[in-house]
């Protein structure tokens, strides 16, 4: 794929890594990048800067939460016909709620919330789901250049998952939800292999962005004492291993791990 040629979304933009991502991809040359997120306030503000630094012309945004299934068509449709085409999708949307399963106290025994189970499956699984699923179709659609001639049909998916995927006491429904997209990357690099769109997954560690930051503080140090450059990563960091995976076209159906040596 060729950055000039490179019309895509990302969703959970307004911030953290979907953020960096965006503009990162404006910084290299992408001609039309949409901005897809559920935070209207967040939603404004970061398009009005990005709007300002490389022109409203490139930059596009939709107010989506990404467990509405008519809203994420609403917004890839729209995005298709403004942009010409689409063949980048960038799944950065997510939300951790924190708890362990079951814990036990003077109280006696907490449960972790059913509604916060459905809530974090729903918006990081069904929602990453439902934003492939809807996507696909205009990718098919899209011609670029490729040589000396237009071939149709080439295409990225970039999954942002976790090291939690392996599984984290205290984040149960993240950990499951974050696995299981890995599971839905690689899948999906099987079945769209013939069609010339690749699909992988990003797995930070623990990154510096609003979401890191409502991590209790001894939790978010202990993490910290466990990662060799005893640092939180950057969301800019994140969105530089995006464009390695759209620039290096034969990683596909792999996970690239980026957390700063953790263990």
């Amino acid at each position: 794929m060729r950055m000039e040629s490179t019309h895509g979304i990302v969703t959970g933009a307004a911030g953290g890594i979907g953020l960096a991502t965006c503009r990162m991809l404006l910084q290299s040359g992408a001609p039309k990048v949409g901005m897809l997120d559920c935070d209207k306030t967040r939603l404004l503000a970061t398009w009005e800067e990005l709007a300002a630094a490389y022109s409203p012309d490139r930059v596009a945004r939709y107010l989506v939460d990404v467990r509405d299934l008519d809203q994420v068509k609403d917004a890839i449709g729209q995005f298709g016909e403004w942009a010409g085409g689409l063949n980048l999708v960038v799944n950065c949307a997510g939300i951790l709620l924190d708890g362990a399963i079951s814990s036990v106290s003077f109280r006696g025994v907490k449960q972790y919330p059913l509604e916060n189970w459905d809530t974090t499956l729903d918006t990081n699984l069904k929602g990453a789901f439902l934003v492939v699923r809807e996507a696909i179709v205009p990718m098919l659609r899209c011609k670029v250049p490729h040589g000396s001639a237009e071939q149709s049909s080439q295409g990225l998916i970039v999954t942002i998952s976790s090291i939690s995927r392996m599984g984290r006491a205290g984040q149960a429904a993240y950990s499951a939800s974050k696995g299981a997209l890995v599971s839905m990357a690689v899948t999906l690099a099987q079945e769209l292999a013939s069609y010339r769109i690749r699909s992988v997954a990003i797995a930070p560690g623990l990154v510096d962005t609003p979401m890191a930051a409502r991590i209790p503080l001894a939790h978010r140090k202990d993490m910290l004492d466990r990662v060799a450059v005893k640092r939180m990563g950057r969301p800019e960091e994140i969105a530089h291993a995006v464009l390695f995976c759209i620039e290096n076209e034969f990683f596909n159906g792999r996970v690239l791990e980026l957390d700063g040596g953790a263990f």
